[in-house]
């Protein structure tokens, strides 16, 4: 199978959404509160498309199906220990069905080119401590910065 990696559109809203619902549900399983109104994911679909906003998303289509069997929502921000902004990679999410085929990767590399073009080099992301999974290929595509993250009760 062979994907090609694009930034979103709105005529990929109704397959961005099943992907979408299908990462909540995952994080839902953690124990993490991921009900979230239809407001909030309509206003994070409209901000991909605006831009104004420093939000963007890239999807992977599969090029046999046309598919979409993932995404990978980022947004760049100021830093105080640099003058460019660094891009946050905020969710990454590929199809069950496909993972361990690269997809993953592709889309993390996606944004490094994007960071590239636009000026802004630093790319950090999270993951939970249990995603196990993830952090095999995020070990390959990044290293880790040895921060501990804290929110907010």
């Amino acid at each position: 199978m062979t994907a090609t990696i694009r930034l979103i559109t709105e005529a990929d809203k109704p397959q961005w959404v099943e992907l979408w619902h299908k990462y909540l549900k995952f994080y839902a399983s953690t124990g993490i509160p991921s009900d979230l109104p239809d407001t909030v994911t309509d206003t994070t679909f409209a901000r991909f498309l605006d831009d104004k906003e420093p939000m963007a998303c890239f999807v992977a289509e599969d090029d046999e199906t046309h598919k979409l069997i993932g995404f990978a929502n980022f947004l760049w921000h100021r830093n105080t220990w640099a003058v460019e902004d660094r891009i946050y990679l905020n969710d990454l999410f590929v199809d069950e069905s496909v993972r361990c085929g690269g997809v993953g990767r592709k889309l993390i590399e996606a944004i490094y080119k994007y960071g590239d073009e636009h000026g802004m080099p630093s790319v950090y992301w999270m993951t939970q401590v249990f995603n196990h999974r993830a952090q095999l290929l995020y070990t390959k595509a990044g290293v880790r910065d040895g921060f501990v993250t804290y929110s907010r009760p």
